[in-house]
């Protein structure tokens, strides 16, 4: 597993050569790359939290790590198969919305910070982590498929449609916000904002979370 610095450096490569027709396959296999570290992350914070450190919020300017991980992962289902390939979401066709215990379909943005611990404890670790594998390698099919013509392309507004018929987003004002942020992008524009960037943000936290736990 690399380094915060490493994953950094990997990030800065896939952002300079993505917008360039002349440079977009280095700049996917840059971001492929940063994606498997990413993965690493994820399977290392599976690997080495107990249930308890999972629902734990120990830091006042962060959430949970259950919350951060469910988060993250939703987020990228509802943008890359939703917004991008206009298919059901793995949430509903691998059936997480039933084993994953969660009592909400939604990104989770809308939970107060006094329900996020009970939130936490509601959820199935394991299905989480199978959720979290089964999202992160649809998307890098999706990323490795996608043209440099394809990756111009905005978000169109029968995809944002069918995001808000799904009732993907909450209707929170705390939330409802993401809808109009992805739809302004384009799909290359999705791969750094969540395909990357958010990853690297959360999971910056979820080891801060760590750092304090185990202190």
């Amino acid at each position: 597993m690399k380094t915060k610095q490493e994953r950094s450096e990997l990030f800065k490569l896939f952002q300079a050569n993505i917008k360039k027709k002349n440079s977009f396959e280095k700049g996917k296999q840059y971001l492929l790359t940063l994606r498997a570290e990413l993965s690493a992350v994820y399977n290392y914070i599976f690997a080495t939290c107990s249930n308890d450190d999972f629902c734990e919020m120990p830091l006042a300017k962060d959430k949970t790590i259950a919350y951060y991980l469910y988060h993250l992962i939703r987020i990228e289902d509802i943008t890359s198969n939703t917004l991008i390939k206009g298919q059901p979401q793995i949430f509903f066709t691998g059936n997480f919305n039933k084993s994953l215990s969660s009592p909400i379909i939604t990104t989770g943005n809308e939970i107060n910070r006094d329900g996020l611990i009970e939130f936490s404890k509601m959820l199935n670790i394991n299905e989480l982590k199978n959720y979290a594998d089964a999202v992160l390698n649809n998307t890098n099919v999706i990323i490795q498929n996608m043209s440099f013509e394809e990756s111009k392309v905005k978000v169109s507004e029968q995809r944002k449609a069918e995001v808000i018929q799904t009732q993907s987003v909450s209707n929170d004002e705390s939330a409802f916000w993401l809808i109009d942020y992805w739809c302004k992008k384009t799909y290359a524009g999705l791969f750094l904002m969540p395909f990357s960037r958010h990853h690297m943000l959360h999971l910056n936290g979820c080891f801060r979370i760590l750092d304090k736990i185990k202190k």
